[in-house]
């Protein structure tokens, strides 16, 4: 376990968030041996201050390894992939422009670290991304605290889904039930049917109905029927959906059914509904899917001036 841990420490002292500049075995605080040469200092400090002041340095990021190394210190299996996520991190949080860049506040990352490092492999991006958002001023305020919960609460396939939503127009979701010609109650043969899934490129895109049902839980997409003045040929294609064919073919090859001195024929109907994304929902798609992109200034070298005549770090 020791070992583990240790060849993490190590890891993690040549890690960009740590020391985004400056030679291996740089500068020792107090003249205390640092972690990469294997000296007996050994603590979340010498992890954070290892090397020469950087990009991310200062006392915002030292706080972000002692976070980071409370997380490991308790969890020696994750150790093992920790370091290499931090690295990306770090590479996440440097391509935001130096006059953009923050710290994050540690009581989040604390509670995204905890997360992090248990995720299963397809759902660190999100969790990956939504570090990179805080700590950009430009988008760190539509980073809400509940996306942490949102995000554990979600399987990749419904990251997908989300992806692949108009901001605006909606989507076309129907629902074929089975009922008597001439009233009385019905049945729900086929729910929530879309196209949705199988554009997202699902794993299991036949689950889509009950992914759209944790979606719309979670408060990310609403599901509303469709009005008589709505355009409804964005149903065309669904409709024609193999699968919709079928489950109206088998309602009306059913036999009619004897009710009283009258027989009743069994027939489909379909209910049209349209899927929109949330406030929250395009709020929660733009942090979890953010990668930053660096500036003119970044691309050529050239400093970037910030607003007022000075940088923020």
């Amino acid at each position: 376990m020791f070992g583990i841990v240790r060849a993490t420490k190590t890891a993690l002292s040549d890690s960009a968030l740590w020391r985004a500049s400056g030679p291996r075995g740089g500068p020792r605080r107090n003249g205390a041996p640092s972690v990469v040469d294997g000296g007996g200092g050994g603590g979340p400090e010498d992890v954070a201050s290892a090397g020469p002041a950087g990009p991310l340095s200062g006392p915002g990021w030292n706080a972000l390894a002692q976070l980071a190394w409370a997380q490991v210190s308790g969890l020696p299996g994750a150790a093992l992939s920790l370091p290499e996520l931090l690295r990306e991190m770090a590479g996440r949080t440097l391509a935001i422009p130096a006059h953009r860049r923050r710290p994050p506040a540690p009581a989040l990352v604390l509670r995204v670290l905890g997360r992090l490092v248990r995720a299963e492999p397809d759902m660190r991006e999100a969790y990956l991304s939504f570090l990179a958002a805080a700590a950009d001023r430009a988008i760190a305020d539509g980073v809400h605290p509940a996306f942490i919960e949102v995000i554990r609460q979600l399987t990749r396939d419904e990251l997908r889904i989300l992806a692949v939503l108009d901001p605006v127009e909606p989507a076309a979701v129907l629902s074929v039930s089975s009922r008597l010609r001439h009233g009385g109650g019905s049945r729900v043969e086929l729910r929530n049917f879309s196209l949705l899934g199988a554009r997202a490129g699902c794993r299991a895109s036949g689950r889509t109905p009950a992914y759209l049902d944790n979606l719309a839980r979670l408060g990310l997409i609403e599901i509303r029927p469709t009005r008589v003045t709505d355009d409804v040929r964005m149903f065309e294609e669904v409709e024609a959906h193999p699968d919709v064919v079928a489950a109206r073919a088998a309602i009306e090859a059913r036999a009619p059914l004897r009710v009283g001195p009258l027989t009743e024929a069994i027939v489909a109907d379909v209910s049209y509904k349209s899927l929109f994304l949330t406030a929250f929902g395009r709020q929660f798609r733009e942090v979890v899917s953010y990668r930053p992109q660096p500036e003119p200034a970044q691309l050529t070298g050239r400093p970037h001036a910030a607003p007022g005549g000075g940088g923020a770090g």
